[in-house]
This record gives structure tokens, C-alpha cells and sequence, in this order.
């Protein structure tokens, strides 16, 4: 039986392999696990759904940057060190295609917020 905590972890699990444009077979590679262990971490099968072992979400946190705390849903911050000289690092590594794409993305979230 899943629990609500459970169901928090697998919906976040899969939103970062989402959000990152990951397929569940490059997923499960990064992670070191058998793709149909994404299936039940993520919950695609009720019936056949598992726990996500610590290992897997400490391994999530270190290679992404992704918040232990986000994950398991305590907290609404999501990335870990997310302040702006790391923002100014990602951005100084980008191509110059890569930094414009990232302006304009950052002009339309202002305008979309009214700001």
C-alpha cells in the first residue's frame, strides 16, 4: 500500500525526470536502476507501485541539484543552492543561444507575473 507521503515522492520524482525532458529509459540509466523501477517509483502502476529507496532520492538530489526536502514534499524550495550567484554561474555557462533563450524565458515569466 502506498502512502500519501509516498504518492508526494513519486509525483515529484516524476516531475523533475519530466521537467528535465528525461525518457524513463535515460532516467533509470542516470539513476542506475531498471527502467521498470521508474514505473513503480513513479506509480504508473498502482498495483505495482514502490517506495523510492533513499538511495535512489539521494542520488536524484546529487545529480540534480534537487532538494531531499522538496522531494519528499516538506518544502517549496526545489532546488538546492538556489540564489543568485549560482543563477549567475548557469547563466555565465550557457551558449550565447542558451542565454537568450533564457532571457526571453525570463521576460515572459515577468510579464506573465505583472512585473
Amino acid at each position: 500500500m502506498v502512502t500519501a507521503a509516498s504518492k508526494i515522492v513519486m509525483e515529484r520524482m516524476k516531475e523533475v525526470r519530466e521537467s528535465l525532458g528525461y525518457s524513463v529509459d535515460e532516467f533509470a540509466k542516470i539513476l542506475g536502476v531498471h527502467r521498470s523501477s521508474i514505473y513503480r517509483y513513479e506509480g504508473t502502476n498502482e498495483s505495482e507501485s514502490r517506495d523510492v529507496p533513499i538511495s535512489v532520492a539521494i542520488t536524484i538530489s546529487q545529480k540534480f541539484g534537487i532538494s531531499l526536502d522538496w522531494l519528499a514534499g516538506t518544502s517549496n524550495i526545489k532546488y538546492i543552492n538556489q540564489n543568485p550567484n549560482k543563477l549567475t554561474e548557469i547563466y555565465e555557462s550557457l551558449s550565447d543561444e542558451g542565454k537568450n533563450e533564457l532571457f526571453n524565458f525570463a521576460m515572459y515569466l515577468k510579464t506573465k507575473e505583472g512585473k
